[in-house]
């Protein structure tokens, strides 16, 4: 939750919503201030998935074993099953891209669980990039960057709205990751959307990206207070 139950957004939900038509912005900003699942709806694809890829996509151990845990789970309502079969679903298609997946020679390392969230107009973005990733460029550079892994089949991510991801990375990585003489490698800030089981390349050109952001933040600063749980 923000501060005060100020503005606030993930930056996936941040991407569909630079592209969506009024309806559909006002139920995203409607399900990020009155949200109805406590928690993360892809809990276990996320932990299994991030640590496939913490291993350098050496160890899939863990992608079978959530698997088959998740088989095993007591359902309960019908809405836990449905969760826990997204769940399974989000997996099995991360397993089938990791013959697509390159992490660009970087070392990756888990995200941290709870870390800083940007601003932008007020309005609170939650990064929480599943990994960073460090490496070295040219002369030896020291590098960071950080990946993020979108699970969601109802908004799949495309060319633009994961170049959004991947900017909002990249400031994520110079503001709050990278230290001493580290600078961002953007090769390192790209996006994994496994709902298309496609992988995104990092956003080359950024500045104009971020001042769209900016811009859309400063819209839903303005719409917050009008989002009421019952519309």
């Amino acid at each position: 939750m923000g501060k005060d139950n100020g503005p606030r957004i993930s930056v996936n939900k941040l991407a569909e919503c630079m592209s969506a038509k009024a309806g559909r912005k006002r139920q995203i900003l409607r399900d990020q201030k009155y949200p109805d699942f406590k928690g993360m709806y892809y809990r276990e694809a996320t932990e299994a998935v991030s640590l496939c890829l913490a291993s350098g996509l050496e160890d899939t151990t863990m992608l079978s074993k959530a698997v088959k845990l998740l088989e095993q789970a007591p359902a309960g309502k019908t809405g836990t099953l449905r969760r826990l079969n997204s769940n399974i679903d989000a997996i099995e298609a991360f397993e089938s891209m990791l013959d697509t997946i390159d992490l660009k020679g970087g070392n990756p390392e888990l995200g941290e669980n709870r870390p800083e969230k940007l601003t932008f107009h007020g309005v609170e973005v939650s990064v929480r990039p599943e990994i960073v990733l460090r490496g070295h460029g040219k002369m030896g550079k020291p590098m960071v960057g950080a990946l993020k892994v979108h699970f969601s089949k109802t908004f799949t991510l495309d060319a633009a709205s994961a170049g959004i991801v991947s900017a909002v990375l990249q400031r994520y990585a110079e503001d709050k990751i990278s230290g001493g003489d580290e600078i961002v490698g953007s090769q390192y800030c790209f996006v994994i959307d496994v709902g298309s089981k496609a992988v995104y390349p990092a956003a080359k050109s950024i500045t104009a990206r971020l001042k769209d952001v900016e811009a859309e933040c400063q819209n839903i600063a303005a719409l917050w207070p009008t989002i009421t749980p019952d519309e």
